[in-house]
């Protein structure tokens, strides 16, 4: 098999594939097939970063193997969350929980900043907590609409 058949065999089915976005969903086409991904691929990446150079406000408020497993929990999630979001119809579940798991772990990064800041006396790190908080919104968006989708198309 070539490689440009095995691509299509595996997107077909995806959210990529010819008519996975329904003609109702079009307003969020490009959030669905461009957005999201992006999403996901940006906190993989700052997963594997953290883990491997650390994360300084988790680790002042925690420890270095707190940070670093914190680290890894946010590449096994964010994982998930971009295999769900691939297959959607089968696979909601997983971007479900796995988008419900990392809003959380974001909102502990925040507050791991924020008590930073409060503990160093740095203000400034207050104003990062909140541009840190500001990023939950997607996910949490994303969770609404999963729910949404389920009930609409009538996922198991």
């Amino acid at each position: 098999m070539r490689p440009l058949q095995l691509i299509k065999r595996l997107t077909a089915h995806s959210i990529w594939g010819d008519g996975a976005v329904s003609p109702k969903d079009a307003r969020i086409e490009h959030m669905l097939r461009a957005n999201l991904p992006r999403f996901d691929i940006a906190v993989l990446l700052f997963g594997v970063l953290g883990y491997f150079g650390g994360i300084p406000a988790i680790r002042d408020t925690f420890s270095e193997p707190y940070a670093q497993a914190w680290s890894a929990a946010l590449v096994v999630t964010t994982l998930m969350c971009l295999v769900g979001l691939a297959y959607p119809a089968q696979l909601w579940r997983l971007e479900f929980y796995g988008k419900a798991f990392l809003v959380g772990l974001i909102l502990l990064y925040a507050a791991a900043v924020a008590t930073a800041g409060v503990v160093g006396g740095d203000l400034g790190r207050g104003a990062v907590a909140a541009a840190i908080y500001s990023m939950t919104e997607l996910p949490r968006w994303r969770l609404r609409d999963i729910a949404r989708d389920r009930e609409v198309n009538g996922w198991p």
